[in-house]
């Protein structure tokens, strides 16, 4: 066990939580969320970054849960897990602070409820978004690159000040191996169709962005540094809301312009690496006195 001020302190400052400012998605909230969630919320989180301490409900932790998004299947069984042990004091590190359905496009902040739960029973949550997608060495899209195995590695993709993609060598494989590749370290029993586009080139230099990274300037920028395979965790965006169809309309015309191969995994499983095959391993090898537990969704795109 031990102190969350020492955990939550040691977290901010490897990931430099304050350089990162996203402040700006509480536009994002739905009307009156902010009222109800800012009884809840640790000291000075509105006032923040959006990134570091969002509840603040243990003073000592045992467990650090690992989480892509927030989900009502999720929050569930990590609850159910601390009620049955006592509730004795844990942490979720969560990347997002909403959930989020790629087949519908939509995204759904913890109803109160779960706040109140998770208060009760000793859970905090720590929101780790740009820091984790940017940082230098444990990051969603270099613990993917990695991986996939490219070699060479370098940054690009502007992302809140910081870098959040990767492109480096994958020595000529064919389009079909590396699919099949990106589709088992994502650990999908398939690519769905529509996030799949060959364009008939061998796949040698390689850019990545999980997340919802296949955006028009990061794949501009990712042919303009001579890739010719794009991946992503999501890139063509099956939402029907306005702003889904004026995203597909505009990857239309976009497809047009680049000679590039681009393969989607899912949002989830892209980010999902780097909590479950780096940062659970970097949390037991340097930060003692806890467990580490990384809770899948089990479904990747819901």
């Amino acid at each position: 066990m031990i102190a969350q001020a020492e955990l939550v302190d040691r977290l901010n400052k490897f990931f430099n939580v304050t350089a990162f400012d996203e402040s700006g998605d509480r536009r994002f909230f739905p009307v009156g969320y902010e009222s109800i969630i800012e009884r809840y919320l640790a000291e000075g989180f509105l006032a923040g970054t959006f990134n570091g301490l969002m509840l603040d409900n243990a003073a000592q932790v045992e467990r650090v849960y690992l989480i892509v998004f927030p989900s009502t299947q999720v929050l569930d069984t990590i609850i159910a897990k601390e009620v049955e042990r006592g509730a004795p004091g844990a942490l979720i590190f969560s990347h997002h602070m909403a959930d989020y359905r790629e087949n519908s496009g939509t995204f759904t902040y913890m109803a109160e409820a779960h706040l109140q739960e998770l208060r009760e029973h000793h859970i905090s949550f720590y929101l780790c978004h740009a820091p984790l997608d940017c940082h230098p060495h444990i990051s969603t899209s270099g613990a993917l690159a990695n991986a996939l195995k490219l070699k060479d590695q370098a940054r690009f993709a502007e992302y809140y000040g910081g870098m959040s993609g990767v492109y480096g060598n994958a020595n000529g494989v064919s389009f079909h191996d590396f699919a099949k590749r990106v589709a088992d370290v994502n650990g999908l029993p398939a690519l769905r169709y529509h996030a799949v586009r060959h364009n008939g080139r061998p796949v040698s230099k390689v850019a990545v962005v999980a997340g919802m990274g296949g955006t028009p300037d990061n794949l501009r920028e990712a042919a303009l540094l001579g890739c010719d395979t794009f991946v992503t965790g999501e890139w063509w965006l099956i939402g029907q809301s306005e702003f889904h169809v004026r995203a597909r309309e505009t990857m239309r015309e976009l497809l047009k312009q680049l000679d590039i191969n681009i393969i989607g995994s899912s949002h989830y499983s892209s980010e999902a690496i780097v909590l479950r095959d780096v940062l659970c391993d970097w949390l037991d090898e340097n930060i003692s006195g806890i467990d580490p537990i990384f809770v899948p969704e089990t479904d990747a795109w819901r």
